[in-house]
This record gives C-alpha cells, sequence and structure tokens, in this order.
C-alpha cells in the first residue's frame, strides 16, 4: 500500500509507484565488484602472496552479496546469480580457510590456493557474464578478464 500514488475512477484503476529496477541493482553489484582485486588480479602470484588480504576480501564481497540479497529489489533471476556468486564465496573460504595467514606456506598450499581463487574466478565470470547481458550493462576492463571465453570455433 506504500507505494500506491493515486486512485481514478469511472473504469480507472490504482496508479503506483514501481520499486527500484533490478537493473540499477544489478549495476550496483557490478560496480562494487569492478574494485575487488581478488576477483582481477592478473598474477596468481600476488595472489598467493596476498592470502590474508584475498580471504578478507571474499570475506567482504560474501557480506556484501547477502546484504544486497535481502533488499526487497533484487529480483528472483538476479538472485540466483548473486547466490551462485555467494556459495562460490563459501567453497573458495572452505578450501582456504578463514584463518589463512598472510602468506601461503608451502608449494601444495600455493596450489591449492591457486585453485580455489581459478575457480572462485570462473564462477563469478559466467554469473557476471549472465547479469551483462540479461541487464544490458557494461563491464569494466578487468572484470572482463574473467569472462569466459568467447567460442570461435565457426564448425
Amino acid at each position: 500500500m506504500r507505494r500506491i500514488k493515486g486512485f481514478s475512477t469511472p473504469l480507472g484503476g490504482v496508479d503506483w509507484e514501481l520499486p527500484l529496477p533490478q537493473r540499477a541493482v544489478a549495476e550496483k553489484v557490478l560496480v562494487y565488484l569492478e574494485d575487488r582485486r581478488v576477483l582481477t588480479m592478473t598474477r596468481v602470484e600476488h595472489s598467493v602472496n596476498e592470502a590474508g588480504h584475498c580471504v578478507a576480501s571474499v570475506l567482504k564481497i560474501r557480506e556484501t552479496l547477502t546484504r544486497i540479497l535481502m533488499e526487497p529489489d533484487t529480483g528472483h533471476e538476479l538472485a540466483e546469480n548473486l547466490k551462485a556468486m555467494r556459495a562460490a564465496c563459501r567453497r573458495f573460504l572452505d578450501t582456504v580457510g578463514i584463518d589463512h595467514g598472510s602468506h601461503v606456506e608451502g608449494r601444495r598450499e600455493g596450489v591449492v590456493f591457486g585453485a580455489a581463487l581459478g575457480e572462485l574466478r570462473a564462477v563469478f565470470g559466467i554469473q557476471l557474464g549472465v547479469i551483462a547481458t540479461r541487464y544490458k550493462l557494461d563491464l569494466s576492463g578487468d572484470l572482463v578478464s574473467i569472462l569466459p571465453a568467447e567460442d570461435t570455433d565457426e564448425e
């Protein structure tokens, strides 16, 4: 009822205020994520050396996605994309651990961390590609780097 702006008669109906479009919520998500270096850092070696910062960033991303999911205007389709990204954050954190030190010790831990980071970026790339296409939004240059490669096979 709070969105009703007017009422008309003989054959008229109710006039209401439309909620914030899902496109605006999607745009807010893209703007937020384009500044997350954990998603766009070009050299995995830097990410491994900054494991503590990466873990903190993923925790913050997960928290922000949860907050956006609680907004009433997120919409079902966008919510599904955000839930997939949030699940990827949980998988990353389960794999590398929340209490990661500032450095990953040893080759094995570095490989596990790099693989978990690659999986996180792959899921985000797919979901961001879907969001950008659905809502006709442009991705920043850095986020474009995690999109899946185009299929250029002409067969």
